[in-house]
């Protein structure tokens, strides 16, 4: 059955007026009725409207919500440049087990990585110099400097090391370059890359990459001074607190040839005369960190077998 038409007068303003969902028309005071069926499906096709239109709002509004909370890659590059080289974190590759020299620049050359071609790490023409540093837990030890102050080999070393710096500084050699390699934890102020300008800025970032070096782990010079000699610095400086502990890593060659040998450092004098004698021409000088008679007749003997000098600090 057809549901009866409204009829109105078309006098005056017609005003809607929503009233808990039933809806009438007014027209001077003569109020008509809604259809019936208008009058139910009235209030849904309402929220219907409501619904989509809230809808777009939201999804006009998410694309700039997400603009303003996502965070800008380019502000966060910007910081991590905006760093100096020596205000990035070093690179910290813990005991040297197994070792991780040779990603490390000693010298003119540096083993590539598998997949790359060898690079020069210096030019030719430069005086390269490189400084290994014992960090082993020996290192830890107190020592009496000068017969009065007390302190550990580890600050000893720093200070000595700190020295050495000053002067290759104030030799003002625009050729000299250089590196500072530790074992016992391996780390390097170069962080794998190529060695530094002897500068007074690289100088004062040397020093504070000095400061936080620790005490730790095993005196493994072997693998050490494999990788230097291989890369053929002109000349290398070892500070060392201890006795060389047993080499990490060995082929089957090298272990049997250990067995030969009284101890691990008999073993590494008869390396290092291995490598001289087939052409290496790097030049290894000691200094000692509170090591006893012994001790020190030994890296006496290291030394001269590596053309170089030994002395005491």
């Amino acid at each position: 059955m057809m549901a009866p038409r409204l009829h109105l007068k078309p006098q005056g303003q017609v005003r809607v007026r929503i009233l808990t969902g039933i809806v009438t028309l007014e027209n001077e005071g003569t109020c008509g009725e809604m259809p019936h069926a208008m009058m139910q499906t009235f209030p849904k096709r309402l929220m219907v409207a409501l619904s989509v239109l809230l809808l777009g709002v939201l999804v006009c509004m998410a694309p700039a919500v997400a603009q303003d909370t996502k965070p800008d890659g380019n502000d966060t590059k910007k910081e991590d440049e905006s760093k100096t080289w020596a205000e990035k974190p070093p690179i910290r590759d813990g005991h040297d087990r197994p070792t991780t020299y040779p990603k490390i620049h000693f010298g003119k050359t540096k083993k590539a990585d598998a997949g790359e071609q060898e690079k020069p790490a210096v030019q030719k023409d430069l005086k390269t110099r490189v400084y290994l540093l014992d960090v082993s837990a020996v290192m830890s030890k107190s020592i009496t400097v000068n017969d009065t102050r007390e302190t550990t080999r580890l600050e000893h070393m720093i200070s000595q090391m700190e020295s050495s710096l000053d002067y290759l500084v104030n030799r003002k050699d625009p050729r000299l370059r250089f590196n500072i390699v530790t074992f016992g934890s391996v780390q390097d102020f170069a962080r794998g890359g190529e060695l530094q300008a002897a500068t007074l800025e690289n100088s004062k970032a040397a020093k504070k990459w000095l400061k936080d070096l620790k005490a730790g782990g095993d005196s493994d010079i072997y693998n050490l001074l494999k990788e230097c000699f291989e890369q053929e610095p002109n000349s290398a400086t070892m500070l060392v607190g201890g006795m060389p502990g047993k080499p990490a890593g060995l082929g089957d060659a090298d272990e049997a040839e250990l067995k030969k040998h009284k101890n691990a450092g008999e073993f590494v004098i008869a390396k290092v005369k291995e490598w001289r004698k087939a052409g290496k021409k790097t030049t290894l000088d000691i200094t000692g960190i509170g090591l006893s008679k012994d001790e020190r007749e030994y890296f006496k003997r290291l030394a001269e077998a590596a053309g170089g000098t030994y002395l005491d600090a």
